[in-house]
């Protein structure tokens, strides 16, 4: 199981994206309609691109964008979907702790 953690703490331990890394999706005020609807998580399935401000529906999308594959499909704010994979900001991604014989999994 993921343990959720803060976007803060992350940016502070300087996660490492690329293609097979799991992640959480934070929600963010500024994607209005276009945001999630819950906390999605999923694995970043194709490697990044940039883009320049304002060239995607979010709003202040700039910088890296990773595809990611979700573990169930999504809906939007706005009620479309269910969406399988998206295109997500870099800055909207929090990697998932590694899992360990600790956190659950049988022995």
């Amino acid at each position: 199981m993921w343990r959720r953690r803060d976007k803060h703490e992350a940016a502070e331990r300087g996660d490492v994206f690329g293609v097979g890394v799991q992640v959480y999706v934070m929600d963010d005020d500024g994607q209005g309609d276009k945001g999630w609807v819950g906390d999605p998580t999923g694995v970043i399935v194709a490697s990044a691109s940039t883009l320049a401000n304002g060239a995607f529906e979010v709003q202040r999308l700039s910088g890296r964008v990773w595809t990611v594959a979700f573990d169930e499909p999504q809906y939007r704010a706005d009620g479309t979907g269910p969406v399988e994979r998206a295109n997500v900001p870099e800055y909207l991604l929090v990697t998932a702790p590694a899992a360990s014989l600790d956190d659950g999994a049988a022995s």
